[in-house]
């Protein structure tokens, strides 16, 4: 996702307009409470959330643009990714 989705200059504006974006590395031993929390463990896996970090949409797996666009949708908060 990072090269292909997270590039992309439409993505990136949404993101940036809307979202608050964080990358966690499943392999950082600081990460197990998030990953915990998200009940993540896959990678690479992407969680939409509110304000209050409440999952809205939660995705196991790679994510094209077109899909993660519409994950995206007219939501607003959180979008984390869990890489390794």
């Amino acid at each position: 996702m990072k090269r292909t989705v997270w590039a992309d200059e439409q993505v990136t504006a949404l993101v940036n307009k809307s979202f608050i974006p964080v990358t966690i590395d499943v392999d950082d031993s600081e990460s197990g409470a998030v990953r915990s929390r998200y009940s993540v463990g896959v990678t690479p896996s992407t969680i939409i959330t509110d304000s209050n970090g409440n999952v809205l949409q939660h995705r196991v797996g790679g994510v094209g643009k077109a899909d993660f666009l519409k994950m995206l949708g007219s939501s607003s908060g959180g979008v984390l990714t869990f890489e390794k």
